[in-house]
């Protein structure tokens, strides 16, 4: 994200001290739960009542004692536990005996009497019959309510992490695999979808009972049910279903989401070398989810976000959330971390196969820029906490769904690939899905199954990127010797060592390139610095370190004018293009430099190139400039005609007019034609002004035409617009439609209280999206009366990631707000100066006078 003239090529500004701050990371370290009984399988029977958002439910445990006790005790809360029986074979008789328990129900645990001692060993079937009402967590009713009185009702469940005692009373932790069912009774409008195989399906009136039973082992926040009024998608790869749920009405927006699913089954299963565990595999789109999916064994949940429009897709795509839900059929389902400290397993292994099915999909580039954002996100997090990969210190289990689990571990496992080469590679990943397959899993187990199927000690690779945290920061130099016909370049290792952070070990690239001619060396970096030779006939004129971005590292490399146009020019490799328009952006006043840039922004062969030029001469100015980002308007990626459009703010001619309301009209981007909205309100605000009317009425993905033409009204504070916007909200609008609406009203009209209400009565919305958008419009208000409505809602929201958003948003407003009030002091200050000025400016006056 940021670079500067020396091609600092970290991704984000690092800061040492991110190694002094373990951010929520400082909790004494946990063991693995320990585990008095052995749960084997769950049997839900289940009676939803949607319109009383309410469940009825049995739970029927069949477990196994670990030692001798008097007593078992199962995760529950929320529910209201009406019996507990025990279910037992009377001797020398096929019948059973059904058996009253004693149990005591509080702190979030069910614990229940057993009628005597039972020995180790001994294997108990007991029953638990419950009811939920109006549930906050596991259970989720979809609901219509006065602002969306056509809402389809449906209802799903969340058990990830240790949400499971919410909605079934369970040992609810990742290390003990069941066989389950789930036995679900609901209106017959609506389908039930579970784990597994649907075994019955028993019509009884106006209700239907569904049946679903998943034989082989998982752990129970994988279980799940999910009901509503669905269309499905059918699909299938090599006699297993892959069916694909949209609610019903949405079926036309499948299969741009969905289409590739068999073809990825297919891929995994062949990659690692083991066959698809499950007897189907089902995605289902549900509304109001807030996760982007969830891996349900064989029966992925997503969210509604996952369907869009023809439009939208030449922006946004779900390819990689699908794949990575998938990915987690092997990787999270088949086999499971053991405990939340081990999550890496699951989400580092998923986010690296879903770039894996992008290299396969789309291309060695298109995964690199993939991998490349990937470290953005873990960098930036990293400049704010450090931690270790595998990790028992996490307090909160929430806490280790972070830029560590997923991004990093994702880079760790591409590196892992560089060290072991391919063949190696994949012989040790086959290895670990075939011995721990229907297991819970920890690091340990995967470095084992790399030693026996390659021989290869891996303990330095495991203990720097996965026991210790950060990466190295690399300062390279090189310099040619003529005489001795030899390269040598200077590798120094920077970051600061210490108890988290640790001198690296790896295996490095460079590329000593003659123009289009180039030639790649393999080295080890073991040391704080060191010094490699490379043979060379002339003067190179590029030397690239880690040209194809194995390393997840920050990297300092200075480099003159000549080397970086060779590099931008002539490097086959897409990270170091990327790097030589860093560092050709940072020097200013120069024609050649300005004109590599131009040159890049239209012709580069990658779109990511293309659009890293064009951020950078959005800062320039000229005529080339202008007529470049004109043709870039055009370019057939639409991540490079946005930020070209954007760039056009700059420039007030004609053609760039043109340009701009070319785009408004004609662009299939509902994000160009946004950035094309407010680039031409920025250089004409007369002239823009029907077309930012005509666009609060356009629907678009996200909103993004409406939120661009208000941001400029609110800019031009254009009050013309209030009526049609009040008008606007009579009509049964979108869920983020209105609230968008409601917050350019209450910034148009400041102090407006009624204005006001309508936002703050935005955060009781059951949508957590208009929640979260309701709360950025408040801090855009930033009106001194939200603090306390926000601090209220606080009180009562159950989302953890939400409870953020209200705090840092409550902290936003009071920042704002001393803001204000200081340059109110200084406003306040300078009219007093001004008055005591003219003060004696007047009584001079009157001296002279005299």
């Amino acid at each position: 994200m940021r670079y500067f003239l020396s091609v600092l090529l970290a991704l984000v500004t690092f800061h040492h001290a991110a190694a002094q701050r373990p951010g929520p990371f400082t909790a004494p370290p946990k063991s693995l739960r320990t585990r008095e009984i052995d749960q084997q399988h769950i049997r839900l029977d289940l009676k939803l009542d949607l319109e009383k958002q309410s469940v009825e439910g049995k739970a029927t445990h069949k477990l196994e004692l670990f030692k001798a006790a008097k007593s078992i005790e199962l995760d529950a809360a929320d529910m209201q536990i009406k019996g507990v029986t025990l279910i037992e074979a009377k001797e020398g008789s096929a019948a059973v005996e059904r058996k009253e328990l004693k149990y005591n129900h509080r702190n979030k645990q069910l614990t229940i009497d057993l009628p005597s001692e039972k020995p180790a060993g001994a294997a108990l079937t007991i029953e638990i019959d419950y009811s939920i009402s109006k549930p906050k967590n596991g259970f989720h009713f979809v609901v219509p309510d006065a602002a969306e009185p056509s809402q389809p009702r449906m209802v799903w469940t969340q058990s990830e992490p240790e949400f499971a005692r919410y909605w079934l009373p369970c040992v609810d932790a990742p290390g003990d695999r069941i066989t389950s069912e789930i036995v679900a009774t609901v209106p017959s409008k609506y389908v039930v979808l579970s784990n597994g195989v649907l075994t019955s399906k028993k019509e009884n009136g106006n209700e239907t009972t569904w049946h679903w039973t998943q034989a082989r082992s998982h752990v129970p926040y994988l279980m799940s049910v999910v009901a509503g009024d669905f269309e499905v998608l059918e699909d299938s790869w090599d006699g297993i279903p892959v069916l694909s749920y949209v609610p019903r009405g949405r079926l036309g927006d499948a299969a741009r989401s969905f289409d590739k699913t068999p073809a990825m089954v297919k891929y995994f299963s062949q990659k690692i070398g083991y066959r698809y565990a499950w007897p189907k595999y089902a995605q289902i789109c549900v509304d109001e989810y807030e996760w982007g999916g969830m891996e349900h064994t064989s029966a992925t949940t997503l969210n509604l976000d996952t369907l869009h429009d023809e439009r939208a897709h030449e922006d946004v795509s779900s390819i990689g959330l699908v794949a990575h839900e998938l990915a987690h059929q092997w990787w999270g389902d088949l086999l499971t971390c053991k405990d939340w400290g081990e999550l890496w397993l699951n989400e580092s292994f998923a986010t690296y196969f879903a770039t894996l099915w992008t290299e396969h999909d789309e291309g060695w580039d298109e995964a690199t820029w993939h991998r490349a954002a990937e470290a953005r996100d873990y960098q930036g997090e990293d400049a704010r906490y450090r931690r270790s990969i595998v990790n028992y210190r996490y307090g909160s289990p929430e806490n280790m769904f972070d830029g560590h689990s997923y991004p990093k571990g994702g880079r760790v496992l591409h590196m892992l690939r560089y060290e072991l080469g391919d063949e190696m590679f994949w012989k040790a990943i086959r290895r670990y899905a075939e011995v721990n397959h229907f297991r819970t899993v920890e690091t340990a187990d995967l470095r084992t199954a790399i030693e026996e199927a390659t021989g290869q000690g891996m303990n330095w690779f495991f203990d720097q990127w996965l026991y210790k945290g950060g990466h190295p920061e690399f300062n390279v130099s090189w310099d040619y010797d003529a005489a001795a016909k030899q390269v040598r370049v200077t590798v120094k290792q920077t970051q600061k060592v210490d108890e988290t952070t640790p001198l690296f070990r790896t295996s490095a690239e460079f590329e000593i390139g003659h123009g289009k001619k180039s030639k790649l060396r393999r080295v080890t970096i073991t040391k704080a610095e060191e010094t490699f030779h490379f043979d060379a006939d002339e003067r190179p004129t590029r030397v690239v370190f880690d040209p194809q971005d194995w390393i997840l590292k920050k990297l300092t490399f200075n480099k003159d004018q000549d080397e970086l146009l060779d590099q931008l020019t002539n490097c086959e490799y897409l990270m170091p293009r990327s790097q030589a328009i860093a560092g050709l952006a940072a020097i200013e006043d120069d024609k050649e430099a300005a004109a590599a840039l131009v040159t890049a922004a239209t012709n580069d062969k990658f779109w990511g190139i293309r659009q890293d030029a064009v951020k950078a001469i959005g800062k320039l100015k000229g005529d080339d400039v202008r007529k470049a980002l004109i043709k870039a308007a055009v370019d057939k990626k639409s991540f490079v005609r946005r930020d070209a459009l954007s760039a056009l703010a700059k420039f007030s001619h004609d053609d760039t007019k043109a340009a701009l309301k070319t785009a408004i009209e004609k662009d299939k981007s509902y994000y160009a034609v946004a950035e094309a909205l407010k680039a031409y309100a920025s250089i004409d605000k007369e002239g823009s002004r029907e077309l930012l009317r005509n666009a609060l009425t356009q629907d678009s993905h996200k909103e993004v035409i409406l939120k661009a033409a208000v941001e400029k009204l609110i800019e031009a504070k254009d009050t013309t617009v209030v009526a049609a916007l009040t008008k606007m909200l009579d009509e049964q609008l979108e869920p983020e439609r209105r609230v968008t609406i409601i917050g350019t009203l209450a910034r148009l009209k400041p102090g407006d209280a009624a204005a006001l209400k309508l936002l703050h009565e935005q955060l009781n919305n059951e949508r957590i999206s208009v929640r979260r958008s309701a709360i950025d419009a408040l801090v855009q208000v930033a009106d001194a009366s939200s603090i306390a409505v926000l601090e209220n809602r606080r009180s009562s929201e159950v989302m953890p990631r939400m409870v953020r958003n209200l705090d840092e948003a409550v902290t936003k407003i009071k920042d704002k707000q001393k803001v204000t009030d200081t340059l109110l002091s200084e406003v306040e200050k300078l009219r007093k100066q001004n008055q005591a000025l003219e003060e004696r400016l007047k009584k001079l006056e009157e001296k002279s006078g005299k």
